[in-house]
């Protein structure tokens, strides 16, 4: 399935960002839906626990159920209740394909929880541009940096600065991030993003009880999402006192991350490690890198999860062309290759490249 960029890609996200409503509508209530509400939580639970993309399929029938019932109903208070679930679900059903390694699809799923959350009204406005948020992550994933950032600023466009600030603080981490990823000249501007991100989330703790699809946007997420930032930055930059400050920060929002996060998120858990090891990167220490990425492999064992393989392909590309032929390097090199033999055959072909 092909993958929309640039223009073809950035176009529709911003006609959708302008064809939003101007008034804000009250939250419809679904107590009468409470039973399909719980499974939607329960899908998230799993794709929390990184089996979400072997359980893909489930979420993607109980979405076409949804769907089915909303063209069909010709009852509009029932259509208004099912629409918000209907955009839940396919925002999932795209994060949980592109977990899978199924980027296409995950990109049409996207849509139509776009698509959803408009024709559900205000309400799901939120939710709207927590979706355009992982077209972001996307965009990082596929290499095209200029997408990510087009992305973020067209949700924070879309985002009154006092509504739904734990999605801003997403929004905003994200946006620190491609900036940090277009290269040293735009490190300002990802830097000021970044603290942004940080400072936005504290504030979120005044906005009242937060529904249940952001539950991941907790105190172990925010940080990740600066460290990001942070650890690109020193990564790329040559200049002594920056790159040791650049890393410092990095070093201190991942340790946070790892002490913060909670049970039940095993990808995350393994994502952390992953993280800290491109920090120790970072802070020019590939010994130090080596051996905990050796830990996120083991963490990785039973978890089979794209952005995982991602994660660790790209952490190894880095550690390859700065430190190619140490004897540490190679046998971590071994060990990623029999790991993805094993999860992701595919994939060890990224390995090899990354060495050649």
């Amino acid at each position: 399935m092909s993958i929309l960029s640039s223009a073809a890609l950035i176009r529709p996200i911003r006609q959708w960002v302008a064809s939003l409503p101007a008034g804000r509508d009250e939250p419809i209530g679904l107590d009468n839906l409470d039973e399909l509400r719980d499974a939607v939580k329960l899908f998230r639970r799993w794709d929390a626990s990184g089996v979400g993309g072997l359980k893909r399929k489930a979420v993607v029938g109980q979405l076409n159920a949804v769907a089915e019932s909303v063209h069909e109903t010709r009852d509009a208070v029932t259509r208004a209740k099912l629409l918000p679930i209907m955009a839940e679900l396919s925002q999932l059903a795209g994060w949980m394909a592109y977990d899978h390694g199924l980027a296409g699809a995950a990109q049409r799923y996207y849509m139509m929880a776009l698509h959803a959350c408009r024709e559900a009204g205000p309400a799901a406005l939120a939710l709207g541009v927590k979706v355009i948020g992982d077209m972001t992550q996307l965009s990082t994933a596929l290499g095209s940096y200029d997408d990510s950032l087009n992305l973020a600023q067209a949700g924070l466009y879309a985002l009154h600065r006092s509504e739904s600030r734990l999605v801003r603080s997403e929004l905003l981490g994200l946006e620190s991030r491609a900036y940090a990823q277009l290269g040293s000249r735009e490190a300002p501007d990802a830097a000021r993003s970044a603290e942004a991100c940080v400072e936005v989330w504290y504030e979120a703790a005044d906005d009242g009880p937060a529904p249940d699809w952001p539950h991941y946007m907790n105190q172990a997420e925010v940080d990740c999402l600066a460290a990001n930032t942070y650890t690109q930055l020193a990564l790329q930059t040559e200049d002594q006192a920056r790159w040791r400050a650049y890393a410092g920060r990095a070093e201190y929002h991942t340790l946070q991350a790892r002490q913060a996060r909670a049970n039940g998120y095993d990808r995350s858990r393994i994502l952390d490690e992953i993280r800290l090891a491109k920090v120790r990167l970072s802070q020019r220490e590939p010994a130090e890198s080596v051996e905990v990425a050796t830990a996120a492999l083991s963490l990785a064992g039973a978890v089979r999860s794209s952005v995982v393989y991602d994660w660790l392909i790209r952490f190894h590309a880095e550690l390859v062309t700065r430190h190619a032929g140490e004897a540490s390097v190679t046998n971590v090199t071994d060990q990623l290759r029999d790991y993805l033999r094993q999860a992701a055959p595919i994939r060890e072909g990224d390995v090899i490249a990354a060495e050649g």
